[in-house]
């Protein structure tokens, strides 16, 4: 040890001296001894720092050399060109220029100055950063051959598993063995101050020194090591390597979602990739024309599709997003500029989401099992704010007391809501003041809540497993997979869901030129269960608390609809249908079935023509079949009352019935084939180790077939599976003298037949990129694309869509937390397709009779439009890349500006024409932002770690063209707008100025007048509130790791963005059957009396009649509008590794407990609470509701490897 340290300070006075006494300059004009001193002062003060520290030394660098008959200086010189290691002879009767021969590639360090030396009776320590460079002893190797051990020790991965195969070999001795199953070894006859190497494929070798118990000995995979890092982006058509990518980029990996439980895939990636946003809010005008519920860089287009192109394993993928199973994710990458997503041409507008799955690997089958358990309670009630049933009975007799009607002229054969019969029973006399306070008692003190828990589940249970197989050889690789979800269900056995997926994924090497991939993904969903009355809807909301589900005594409870009691005796002494209904007896009155099936078949050839040049030959298919039947049993009160309504008594007493008696039956089906063919050259060529040419060249030929059945059939019997006909003729024709309570009924056609959609692309690409010294990159990218959806006209033709791109990664500056630093720029053009309209003209078949002549009809859908061509969206992409403090923090921020033109809008044109307005290629709009991503290493030990990461993006849209036909203000305030200089979904409001003496709203115009009537007001008058999506999106994640706990949690932040909040709805007169359902305690603060207009929160006072022109003043009013700004802490989860000894006598090679929490807690800008993610009220300025506030979930999983 002491002859170590006398060695290591002769090195270190040698070296110091040669720096010093160097005066050449550097690229900046300095002396390189002073950065010399620096960098061998920090030298010594870590190598001092390893010298207390007895553990493992990794040698992390890889080198690659080819040298005959040279000096054994040039050898070492190469490698400090490769490394960056420095070396000293240690010895003074080593000859530096003794001749040698080294051949080895891509070898460890260790590994290749063992050959390099052993030969030459020299060995090596490397102490830091150098090499020290000393004879081999043979007097201690005979002191030491008298004192032997045996080591032992365990060697895992990262994640803790234990590593079969490992090699251990005795630095500078023959000697030597490989790990077992369980990643154990055991070397007998080691000598002391032995060194270990250890190397596997895949792993960065590793060398330590020997002692009897190493413990356990962790390696790390090649792509964790820092300068050997070689990090690939999966674009769908190719691999490349990030360094080479001059796209704007994002990408997780598996890695990245572990302690992530979420059986959704696009849950588990919410907040890990800057850029790409979920929408969770239905009612968004961000999810209009998204079925995905996904967006990347704000929304590009206003009528056509808004989804991002999906594409999993290089082919576009039609199918659910479920199909795909979480757990077997490798990657997902997001294209997001035009340099990385204009290759996937007319779907490329909105970006596109690559998914690539896991392949096997060779060596010995491995086994991996998981289990996930879910648990939900049930929603918070008091988020929907309602009231209670006293408070409901009291408010129903306030609005009974401003306004009722005569109780003579009550039609009996109308039902009422049970307060107001009370009321008007003491209004007419019939009962007294005392009694009906009596009666409305017993309402007050009703609360059906209660009686809900014998039938609803207090917790949702999901339980989800995934079981995966994988191995292979060096000719054959596999990845088997099978998951089975079954999800839960707030109603006592209302329903069974159940949902099976698997994955076979085979590659075959057949030859070195010849290699075949043949995949298979599916996954069918099933759920069936009787739903004529769903106890969680009624729990959430429904009908007033104070009907029952049960009678006081334990009978079932009966609820009234429209028809009174007294018209349901009526109809059954006439030998009608029996409408009585009672919810817990029509629970199976209705069945229902679904089911979805998915099957996916994905082949991929490959043949290497010459050294660089490869042909991939690929062909997918996919089918889905969708399925949803629903069974309305002859006892269903919507049957029976249809029945009833449609029935003609003629004077005789004979009965006709226009729609016949029995159950009716609903079915949809949705059936989506489609097919992608593709033939695609690749090239790759490195000349001299300067220059990199990547390029590809392919075709491709893609049909999408959808097909949509709609049939409802009347006189259903579900035992023999006929039905019966109904007279066609009747549909959309109001037939007179029945017995509905108008006596009059129309039947309106259920069935829409089928429609039947054939998309046909053709497509000619090409992609390129050259690197020079791997520094500079230069790529673009071409693609032209024909297909049925584009117009005829020869100029709309033959367009392509391209992009260009550059990369260059800056030179070192002198500053030393710099690692590297680096720019892309990129521009391109990118396209969209509309899906709603063609070239051809497209006609409609009406559901009704015409009125006039009683026959079937057809309007025009859409003219025929020859000129009609894809949406394009042209993109400048400027981004940089940096690496500081080695690697602890990395940054990627790009800008980005997207224009897109050519969108669909509403054009007027010449009514003589046959049409008034067109959807055509017209409108325009703009999107700009900035997106950050911020990776850090807080901190790094060897038994505790912290990363933490923040996403960060912002998008300003804009809105340049575009022609709205409505432009009164009442278009403008009732709904989020789209319209010329303000963002897609942008909020105006009403100058709200209180209330006036008798109660009623005003408002203020822009002069400061005060008026009654939105008819006097004008657009000017109107307040611009902001668009209600948000610019700014912001996650925050943290990762905590102790030894083998692991703890982690994410915040979101949206915000920038206003809602429009919950408010009471204007009080006027009602129905009486209106009041039948819960309402927001809000509507208790109305104006009652003079003097009340001084509170400003207070409501407009009930009035009996109030057209829009009054009520909306209130409703759409500025006051109401609020910030939408919100900060959730979106999971939390906690992992714990079962330390790799005490699982070793097993046959397991791993196993990990993990608990996890969903929306454990939220903060919101707006003062009512309400959670932007579920409130309702984008779509109307009427009493928007609060939505059901997602509960607390609690994921607990376990996951083990064989």
């Amino acid at each position: 040890m002491y002859k170590n340290y006398a060695q290591l300070g002769r090195a270190l006075h040698d070296q110091t001296q040669q720096m010093k006494n160097s005066d050449r300059p550097d690229i900046w004009g300095r002396p390189q001894w002073r950065g010399n001193i620096m960098r061998i002062s920090l030298t010594t003060i870590l190598m001092s720092c390893c010298l207390l520290h007895v553990g493992a030394k990794t040698y992390g660098q890889d080198v690659s050399i080819q040298e005959k008959s040279v000096s054994l200086r040039k050898v070492f010189s190469e490698i400090n060109k490769q490394t960056g290691y420095s070396y000293v002879w240690a010895a003074t009767t080593i000859d530096p220029d003794t001749k040698v021969n080294l051949t080895v590639k891509k070898e460890s360090l260790g590994n290749a100055l063992g050959k390099l030396l052993d030969d030459l009776d020299l060995d090596f320590e490397i102490k830091g950063k150098i090499i020290v460079v000393h004879e081999k002893s043979q007097q201690t190797q005979r002191s030491i051959t008298n004192q032997l051990m045996t080591v032992k020790g365990f060697i895992v991965d990262y994640n803790n598993r234990p590593l079969q195969g490992a090699t251990i070999r005795v630095k500078g001795v023959p000697k030597g063995t490989v790990t077992d199953q369980h990643g154990h070894f055991e070397i007998n006859g080691v000598s002391l101050n032995s060194f270990l190497d250890i190397t596997m494929v895949g792993f960065a070798p590793l060398t330590i020194a020997a002692k009897s118990d190493l413990g356990t000995i962790t390696l790390r995979a090649l792509d964790e090591q820092l300068q050997e890092v070689n990090i690939t982006v999966n674009t769908g058509y190719q691999k490349i390597s990030k360094e080479r990518a001059a796209g704007s980029i994002a990408q997780v990996t598996a890695k990245d979602m572990e302690g992530r439980l979420q059986p959704n895939l696009l849950d588990r990636i919410d907040g890990l990739l800057p850029g790409l946003n979920l929408v969770r809010n239905t009612s968004s005008p961000q999810n209009s024309k998204n079925n995905l519920g996904i967006e990347v860089r704000g929304r590009s287009t206003i009528n056509a599709q808004a989804a991002p192109l999906i594409v999993v394993d290089g082919m576009p993928f039609e199918g659910d997003l479920t199909a795909i199973n979480p757990n077997d994710i490798a990657s997902i990458t997001v294209l997001k500029d035009a340099s990385a997503a204009s290759i996937y041409g007319v779907r490329s507008s909105n970006g596109v989401i690559v998914i690539a799955t896991k392949i096997g690997s060779a060596g010995k089958t491995k086994i991996d099992y998981s289990n996930t358990l879910s648990f939900r309670g049930l929603p918070s009630r008091s988020y929907l704010n309602q009231m209670s049933s006293a408070e409901l009975v009291n408010f129903q007799k306030e609005m009974f007391n401003y306004r009722s009607g005569d109780y003579a002229v009550i039609d009996p054969r109308k039902a009422m809501n049970d307060v107001y019969r009370i009321l008007y029973d003491r209004k007419g006399g019939v009962i007294s003041e005392e009694e009906m306070e009596k009666r409305l008692d017993v309402y007050r003190n009703r609360d059906r809540f209660s009686q809900m828990d014998k039938f609803l589940n207090t917790t949702r249970f999901d339980q989800q497993h995934n079981l995966a197989i994988s191995g292979g050889s060096d000719r054959y690789t596999y990845h088997y997979s099978l998951n089975y979800t079954q999800p839960g269900d707030y109603n006592k056995g209302r329903a069974t869901n159940k949902e099976l997926g698997f994955s076979l994924k085979n590659n075959f090497k057949f030859t070195d030129w010849f290699s075949l991939r043949a995949n298979v993904l599916g996954k069918n969903q099933n759920r069936e269960g009787d739903i004529g009355f769903n106890f969680y809807d009624n729990y959430m909301g429904g009908k007033a608390s104070y009907y029952l589900l049960e009678n006081e005594d334990g009978s079932p409870a009966q609820w009234y609809s429209s028809k009174s009691q007294f018209e349901i005796d009526r109809l059954n002494a006439l030998g009608l249908e029996d409408e009585t209904y009672i919810p817990l007896n029509h629970v199976a009155a209705i069945h229902e079935k679904f089911y979805n099936k998915y099957l996916n078949l994905n082949f991929a050839a490959n043949f290497k023509i010459i050294k660089g040049l490869d042909f991939d030959m690929s062909y997918q298919s996919e089918r889905t079949e969708g399925y949803n039947g629903t069974l309305n049993r002859k006892n269903a009160q919507s049957v029976v009352g249809m029945v009833n309504d449609a029935t003609q008594i003629g004077k005789d007493g004979a009965i006709k019935r226009n729609i016949p008696q029995g159950g009716q039956f609903a079915e949809q089906r949705n059936d989506v084939n489609s097919y992608t063919l593709r033939g695609q050259f690749n090239y790759q060529n490195n000349i001299q180790g300067k220059h990199e040419i990547v390029a590809i060249a392919g075709a491709e030929r893609r049909q999408i077939n959808n097909r949509y059945t709609n049939i409802y059939k009347y006189g259903y019997d579900e035992n023999s599976l006929v039905y019966k006909g109904i007279n066609e003729e009747l549909f959309g024709i109001q037939i007179q003298n029945t017995q509905a309570l108008f006596n009059s009924y129309t039947i309106s056609k259920k069935e829409t037949g089928f429609k039947d959609l054939v998309d046909r692309f053709v497509s000619f690409y090409a992609n390129g990129s050259y690197t020079y010294d791997r520094k500079l990159t230069l790529s673009g990218s071409i693609r032209m694309d024909q297909s049925n959806l584009f117009g005829t006209n020869i100029k709309n033709q033959y367009k392509p869509l391209w992009s260009i791109g550059a990369l260059y990664h800056l030179p070192r500056i002198d500053w030393e937390p710099l690692d590297r630093w680096s720019v892309r720029a990129t521009y391109g053009v990118n396209g969209n397709v509309p899906k709603d309209n063609g070239p051809y003209l497209i006609s409609r078949v009406n559901n009704n009779l015409n009125y006039f002549n009683g026959e079937m009809q057809a309007y025009i859908d859409s003219p025929p439009n020859p000129l009609l061509r894809w949406e394009r969206t042209k993109v400048f992409n400027v981004g940089f890349d940096f690496s500081l403090f080695k690697d602890r923090l990395t940054a990627t921020l790009d800008i980005y500006n997207k224009k897109t033109s050519d969108l669909l809008g509403n054009t007027p044109l010449d009514p003589t024409l046959g049409w008034d307005m067109v959807l055509l290629n017209y409108a325009d709009m703009q999107n700009s932002g900035i997106e950050l991503g911020l990776n850090g290493k807080m901190i790094q030990r060897e038994n505790f770690s912290w990363t933490s990461t923040v996403n960060f993006s912002y998008n300003k849209n804009k809105i340049t063209n575009l022609y709205v036909e409505q432009n009164t203000p009442y278009y403008y305030y009732y709904a989020p707008q789209n319209r010329v200089g303000i963002p897609m979904g942008s909020l105006y409001s009403i100058d709200y100025a209180g209330l006036n003496d008798k109660g009623r709203p005003l408002a203020r115009k822009a002069d400061g007048s005060l008026v009654e009537t939105t008819q006097k007001l004008t657009v000017d008058d109107l307040i611009y509130e902001g668009t209600t999506v948000p610019p700014y999106t912001v996650s925050f994640r943290n990762g905590f790791k102790y030894k083998d706990l692991t703890l982690s949690f994410m915040f979101i932040f949206n915000g920038g963005h206003v809602m429009r909040g919950v408010h009471p709805e204007f009080l006027s007169k009602y129905a009486e059957l209106n009041y039948n359902n819960n309402f927001d305690k809000l509507w208790l603060n109305y104006w009652k009396n003079p003097g009340d207009e001084s509170n400003p929160d207070i409501a407009p006072a009930f009035v009996s009649a109030a057209s829009g022109n009054i009520s909306d003043i209130f409703n759409a009013a500025h006051k109401f509008v609020q910030k939408a700004d919100y900060i959730k802490l979106r999971d939390i989860s906690l992992s714990y590794n079962l330390p790799a000894q005490w699982i070793a006598p097993t046959k397991l090679s791993y196993v990990r407990l993990t608990g996890q929490v969903l929306n454990a807690w939220r903060w919101v800008a707006n003062k009512d609470n309400l959670d932007p993610e579920v409130w309702a009220g984008y779509s109307t300025v009427t009493s928007p509701s609060r939505g059901i506030q997602a509960p607390i979930i609690y994921n607990l999983g376990v996951s083990v490897g064989f």
